[in-house]
C-alpha cells in the first residue's frame, strides 16, 4: 500500500480549507447553511482513520503502479452516496458536478474517482474471489406449493434442526467461528460505528447487554428461473431438469408471512440493541430465505458472541418463532435471560410434576384456579406458588392439602426454562421487557423503507451485504447527529469554518 492514511483531524482541516476556498462569499456560506448544514455535521464527526489498517490485507504491497485512493475517503464517499440515495453512476456524476460532495468525501473537486474505482473498492470489501457464494450454474429451485397462514412462518424442513445445532454448540468448550465473506464489512462496522456508539451510551449497558433478534424478507432483483443453457425447448420440452445459469445463485425461495406470499431472495436477520433510544443495529446478517428464524438465531447468536466477546449478554428478546426448548437451554448455559413469546401451536397440554400449567407458566390447581405467586427463592431460579383458596381466604370445595397454610408448589427454571423463564410471563415486568422487541422491527423498517434497501434490486451476495452494512453505518451516523442536536452541540456553518472542530 503506497499511500499514507491521514488522521481525522487532517481530514477536518482539509474540509474547512476547501469549503473556505470554494464557498468564500457570505451568500455562499448562507447557501451551505441552508441546504448542506445537516449533511456537513452528519459526515464530519465520523472518524474513519482506522479504515486503512483494517483493510490493509485487501491492498497489494507492491510499490509499482498508481497509488490507490485512501480507503477512508472511499468509505466516506459511499456513505454519503447511501445517505443521499444514489447509485454509483449518479454519484460519480454528482461528485464532478457539486464540489461540496467531493470535499466532504475527502477528494479534491478536480480529482474525483470514477465508476470503476468504486466497484474496485467494493471488491476489496468482500473477502471472496467472486460476488457469489456458490456457482452460477445449477438446477432450478422449485417454488414450494405449501403455504402458511397469516403471521405464521413455515416450520423448518428438518423438525430436529434446532436440537442438532444447539447440541453441537453445547459440545464446544469455546466459540467456533469460521471466516465469512463479510468479515471486513463487520470489522469496519464494529470498529468505526458500534464501539463509538457504545462509548456514547447509545447501546445501553454492554456489561448486561440486551439484544433483540428478528428476520425480514429481502427480495432479489434476479429471476428465479434462470437462463437456459440447453436446447430442450427446441424439441418442445419446456420443463426440462437441465442446469441453468443464474445471475443470483445464492437466492432461494422463502415465505413472507406478513404479505402471505412466497418471495425469491434472502432473509435479513438483524441483531439490535434493546436499550438503544435509536434502535441501532449491532450485527446485520443475511441468510437463505428458506431458513427458519430459529436456525438463523442460533447461527447468528454464536457469531455475535465471537464479534463482541468483551460484552456480557444479559437478555435475549425474541418472538414466538424462536420458541424452542434448545434455544432456552443454550441461553441458560450462557447465563442469558430469555424473553421469548410462547408459540401456542407448539404448547399443547402443559403438565409439570403432575400439575397442569397454563400458557403463562402459572400452575393450575385441581379445581381449575390459578395458584398465587408467593415470591422467588433467593439465589435460586425457583418460584413458590400457594393455594388460591388459602391466600384469598375462601372455602375450597375440594381441598388438596390438610395444612392450614395450604398446598405449595415450586417451579424451577433449571427444570424447564421454556415454561418457567427467569422472568414470569404473567408478570408486568415480562410484558414491559417484551414490549421493547418492536425496536428490531423499527430498525429493519429504517433499512427497508427509509433507506430503500430493496430499491437497488441487487443480484449478488456481495451487493446485498455491502448495501446492508452501509445502511447500518448510516443508522449510527443518523443517531449521532440527532444526539448532537438534542444536546445543542451544533453551531452555524460560519462558526464551524472559523475554527477546526475537535476530532
Amino acid at each position: 500500500m503506497k499511500f499514507s492514511p491521514r488522521s481525522h483531524q487532517d481530514y477536518l482541516q482539509f474540509v474547512i480549507d476547501q469549503l473556505q476556498s470554494e464557498y468564500s462569499t457570505p451568500e455562499q456560506n448562507a447557501f451551505l447553511q441552508q441546504f448542506y448544514s445537516d449533511l456537513i455535521f452528519w459526515i464530519t464527526p465520523i472518524d474513519l482513520s482506522k479504515t486503512a489498517s483494517i483493510m490493509q490485507s485487501a491492498y497489494s504491497l507492491k510499490t509499482k503502479g498508481r497509488s490507490p485512493r485512501d480507503p477512508a475517503d472511499m468509505l466516506r464517499s459511499t456513505l454519503l452516496m447511501t445517505k443521499l440515495g444514489m447509485n454509483v453512476d449518479n454519484w460519480v456524476r454528482s461528485l464532478r458536478t457539486f464540489p461540496i460532495y467531493a470535499i466532504l468525501s475527502g477528494f479534491s473537486p478536480l480529482d474525483t474517482p470514477g465508476v470503476g474505482t468504486f466497484y474496485d473498492f467494493f471488491r476489496r470489501l468482500w473477502r471472496a474471489s467472486t460476488p457469489h457464494k456458490t456457482g452460477r450454474i445449477k438446477r432450478k429451485l422449485r417454488k414450494p406449493r405449501k403455504k402458511g397462514k397469516k403471521n405464521q412462518k413455515l416450520e423448518p424442513k428438518n423438525p430436529k434442526i434446532t436440537d442438532k445445532l444447539v447440541a453441537r454448540v453445547l459440545r464446544q468448550d469455546q466459540i467456533h467461528y469460521s471466516p465469512k465473506e463479510h468479515d471486513t464489512l463487520q470489522h469496519l462496522f464494529q470498529t468505526l460505528f458500534v464501539f463509538p456508539s457504545a462509548e456514547k451510551g447509545l447501546l445501553g449497558d454492554t456489561n448486561s447487554f440486551r439484544v433483540i433478534g428478528d428476520g425480514s424478507p429481502v427480495e432479489t432483483g434476479a429471476r428465479s428461473f434462470g437462463k437456459f443453457l440447453c436446447d430442450c425447448r427446441k424439441s418442445g420440452n419446456w420443463k426440462c431438469t437441465c442446469k441453468r445459469q443464474f445471475s443470483d445463485p445464492d437466492a432461494t425461495w422463502g415465505w413472507d408471512s406478513y404479505r402471505e406470499k412466497y418471495y425469491y431472495g434472502r432473509t435479513l436477520y438483524m441483531f439490535t440493541a434493546a436499550d438503544s433510544p435509536y434502535d441501532l443495529p449491532v450485527y446485520p446478517r443475511l441468510f437463505k430465505a428458506s431458513q427458519h428464524d430459529s436456525v438463523s438465531w442460533i447461527c447468528g447468536y454464536q457469531e455475535l458472541r465471537h464479534w463482541y466477546p468483551q460484552w456480557n449478554l444479559g437478555e435475549a428478546i425474541l418472538d414466538s418463532a424462536h420458541d424452542a426448548l434448545p434455544i432456552y437451554t443454550m441461553l441458560e448455559r450462557d447465563n442469558v435471560s430469555a424473553i421469548i413469546d410462547l408459540n401456542n401451536r407448539r404448547s399443547g397440554h402443559l403438565v409439570y410434576n403432575n400439575m397442569e400449567i397454563d400458557s403463562d407458566g402459572v400452575p393450575i390447581c385441581p379445581i381449575g384456579r390459578k395458584m398465587v405467586c408467593w415470591g422467588k427463592c433467593p439465589g435460586r431460579q425457583r418460584v413458590k406458588w400457594r393455594c388460591p383458596a388459602k391466600v384469598g381466604k375462601w372455602e375450597c370445595p375440594h381441598p388438596c392439602s390438610p395444612s392450614d397454610y395450604g398446598r405449595t408448589f415450586y417451579t424451577s427454571t433449571a427444570d424447564n426454562p421454556r415454561l418457567f423463564p427467569r422472568i414470569r410471563r404473567d408478570s408486568k415486568e415480562w410484558r414491559t421487557r417484551y414490549a421493547s422487541r418492536t425496536g428490531v422491527e423499527r430498525c429493519i423498517k429504517r433499512q427497508k423503507v427509509d433507506y430503500n434497501l430493496e430499491a437497488s434490486r441487487g443480484r449478488s451476495s456481495r451487493h446485498w451485504n455491502i448495501r446492508v452494512y452501509l445502511i447500518a453505518m448510516c443508522q449510527h451516523a443518523d443517531a449521532w447527529l440527532q444526539e448532537a442536536k438534542k444536546q445543542n452541540q451544533l453551531t452555524t456553518i460560519q462558526q464551524w469554518l472559523k475554527s477546526a472542530p475537535a476530532a
